[in-house]
């Protein structure tokens, strides 16, 4: 085995990662944010039923030259990929439950497994053919997905999600020349010329043969402005008015013209034009804190997620001396705001009263040391998947009884705490108030007021008790809007009309106040229909409301995959599952000849290190979300640097000596346990004490701790093979392919 060969590894390796994360990317777009996690499963299948193909044709391809299968792998890898994206992003998705939308789901399944099965029988067959070098084959594997990882941000902001799974298949086809025997070579290069050079030339020709055709069931869209791809979002800009969820029924003039942008084709937001009259803005739900805070001397102002901007004209046209805003998508920021429509918003982000950060909005008011008279967060969620997002399902650190503690402690005296959401899930905001405010010694009946339109209401938490006079105020202007003031203290319950969502859900409007007053809060949240109690930085799934008992007969009732979020990866959970169980288990009982007694052992040791290597990741991917700012940031120091450090492991593993193998690699694991343990009991505080940090000096902190934990990981996978190879050779795939496959589960 040469270099050429551990190059070839390392290229495939990082070709797998960058494609399953960027598959993520282009299934948030093309169907609904959970869809994205389908393509995590789908990997982690494909490569475990790879090690089973290996197993079940070694001895058909016992007599062919291993060189020569490896670039045939590569090469089938290289067009597997390039074909599963020109179909991927044309198969539209509803979430209407239909016959159709499940054959067109499981056509999605069996093009996107393609490229990580022909991958991983790349690995699979170096893994079987070349196990006298499995401490330098698995490092290669570690190290190149590593690269990938760390590829795949810049990559994603430069050339989108279809672009950097056309850099994966170019990958794919340096890895087939890398491996190809010395006269196969030019055969090797022409063949990837071929298949990489005709789509190639079709994009350049404006064909568009990999150009995202099916957004969530639609086709293409029409009258589009602007689009650009980064690496956790599409933003797009059309030319049409956004919707107006919040305005008062009382206003009867004509709200500005606007244009409508979308992240990943579904959370929206306005783009208002800045030479029209925004006075109406005067008359939103959304701004109804900014009656309680105008004043003449002005007042300042925090906009978590502004967007086009329209919470921040709100700010100005009540008289705001200063409004910060802070939005994590740099594409709105620079791209929309700064450059392309910068002339249509008025210069809106450039106003001298106006700043803006590109940072996560939690991160920088955990930071700040400023106070500001009113935060507002406005609809500040996205039901688009970040490439992290595939571990992480809809989490949101915004809102969390930690961060709603931070916003009080960032208000001045008088100051309030401003967040518009829908109706029918807004009841959580209320149990995050209450958590906050005990925690600090306030009564938070006092401190709460809501007010309602329709499906949307705005819920407005003070620094200090509402007086009489600011409850009298809030009425009044309730009255004068024509919304409903479902809660302030001292204010008697209003008559109102249930909003058909609430009905839907088995809620009320009633709920908020019988929230409030409750007696026993925790009696009332344990025996209300849904999990509104407050969530955490430990458990920071604000939207998951279905209580466990309930969530198998939602997630596989008629509407399975084309339900909520977690429905939908509880289905995924159990169709991984079962074809786990058909392709890779199944297999190893029914193949003609079975393996001797004693291979249960093997497999359950390699399937615990694929699930607990999977679980730790996740646990230190979460927790660090907090410390890095951003989901993405998390995925990519997170994944770099234990794939690093596992790299490391396995190549200083090489060093044992034979007889010393399983007595280090159980040394190994263990210290590996024990690091775990410790992190569960201090990860807390650590991540506590380096927010302050400036963001290179977090991803330094989180990388030197990171490493070594991979380090001592990266020697169980290839001590145990060394210790199967001596034992049971001919199982060495299957090993592999049972590591993936508890990786899925």
């Amino acid at each position: 085995m040469n270099r050429t060969t551990l190059v070839a590894i390392a290229a495939t390796s990082a070709a797998l990662l960058m494609t399953e994360l960027a598959l993520t990317r282009i299934f948030s777009v093309t169907m609904f944010y959970h869809f994205a996690f389908l393509a995590i499963s789908i990997a982690l299948f494909g490569l475990s039923a790879s090690g089973v193909f290996v197993y079940l044709t070694r001895r058909r391809l016992a007599a062919r030259n291993t060189d020569g299968l490896l670039a045939i792998a590569a090469i089938a890898h290289m067009t597997a990929t390039v074909l599963a994206l020109a179909c991927l992003v044309r198969i539209p998705v509803t979430l209407t439950y239909s016959t159709e939308n499940l054959w067109r789901m499981l056509a999605i399944y069996l093009l996107a497994a393609a490229p990580f099965f022909t991958g991983g029988t790349v690995l699979s067959l170096a893994f079987a053919r070349l196990t006298a070098r499995i401490n330098a084959l698995y490092a290669s594997d570690l190290l190149g997905a590593a690269l990938g990882c760390l590829a795949l941000v810049p990559l994603m902001n430069l050339l989108g999600a279809p672009g950097v799974v056309l850099s994966a298949a170019t990958l794919a086809a340096v890895a087939a020349v890398c491996f190809a025997p010395a006269r196969w070579k030019r055969w090797a290069a022409r063949a990837a010329f071929v298949v990489l050079g005709v789509p190639f030339t079709m994009q350049l020709a404006g064909l568009g043969p990999f150009e995202v055709d099916a957004i969530k069931g639609r086709e293409r869209e029409s009258r589009l402005l602007f689009s650009k791809w980064n690496s956790f979002s599409r933003i797009g800009v059309y030319d049409y008015p956004h919707q107006d969820w919040s305005l008062s029924p009382k206003f009867k003039g004509q709200p500005g013209p606007s244009l409508f942008m979308d992240i990943d084709a579904s959370a929206s937001t306005p783009i208002l034009k800045g030479s029209a009259d925004t006075s109406y803005l005067r008359h939103e739900l959304t701004a109804i804190g900014y009656h309680l805070v105008e004043r003449p001397g002005g007042f300042t102002s925090l906009v978590i997620g502004p967007g086009g901007g329209r919470d921040v004209l709100s700010a100005l046209s009540f008289g705001a001396k200063h409004v910060e805003g802070i939005e994590i998508n740099p594409i709105i920021v620079r791209d929309v705001m700064l450059d392309r429509f910068r002339a249509y918003s008025g210069n809106l982000y450039s106003d001298p009263r106006v700043s803006v950060h590109v940072e996560d909005g939690r991160s920088y008011v955990r930071r700040s040391d400023k106070r500001y008279d009113l935060i507002q967060a406005s609809l500040v969620d996205t039901w688009a998947a970040t490439s992290a997002g595939a571990y992480t399902l809809t989490e949101n650190s915004l809102y969390t009884t930690e961060a709603f503690g931070e916003y009080l402690d960032h208000l001045t005296n008088d100051g309030l705490l401003s967040v518009t959401r829908w109706v029918v899930d807004g009841l959580r905001l209320v149990s995050l108030a209450q958590a906050a405010c005990e925690r600090r010694g306030l009564d938070p009946a006092r401190h709460i007021a809501i007010v309602q339109h329709k499906t949307v209401m705005t819920f407005i938490l003070k620094r200090s008790p509402f007086s009489p006079e600011e409850v009298r105020r809030l009425q009044r202007v309730s009255d004068d809007l024509g919304f409903t003031l479902l809660y302030a203290p001292g204010v008697p319950a209003p008559d109102v009309k249930e909003p058909e969502e609430m009905l839907r859900a088995g809620t009320s409007l009633a709920d908020y106040r019988g929230l409030i007053l409750a007696a026993d809060r925790s009696r009332f949240l344990d025996a209300y229909r849904h999990d509104v109690s407050a969530t955490t930085d430990d458990r920071p799934f604000f939207f998951h409301t279905t209580r466990l008992r309930d969530q198998v007969r939602v997630a596989f009732g008629r509407h399975m995959l084309f339900g909520s979020g977690l429905s939908a990866l509880l289905t995924l959970f159990m169709i991984s599952a079962a074809l786990v169980l058909l392709f890779i288990v199944a297999p190893l009982l029914i193949a003609g000849e079975r393996p001797r007694r004693g291979w249960g052992g093997w497999l359950a040791y390699f399937a615990a290190l694929g699930a607990g290597f999977m679980l730790l990741e996740v646990a230190v991917l979460q927790r660090f979300v907090l410390l890095l700012g951003h989901p993405v940031y998390s995925l990519t120091v997170t994944l770099f640097s234990l794939l690093l450090g596992t790299g490391i492991g396995s190549l200083l593993s090489r060093r044992v000596p034979d007889d010393d193998v399983r007595r280090v690699t159980l040394y190994a694991l263990g210290a590996a346990a024990l690091v775990g343990l410790l992190a569960a009991l201090v990860l807390e505080r650590l991540v506590d004490f380096a927010i302050p940090w400036p963001l290179p000096a977090r991803i330094a902190a989180a990388a030197a701790l990171l490493v070594p934990v991979g380090v001592l990981l990266g020697v169980g996978l290839p001590g145990g093979m060394r210790l199967l190879n001596r034992a049971r050779p001919e199982i060495v795939a299957w090993g592999w392919g049972m590591n993936g496959a508890f990786s899925v589960i």
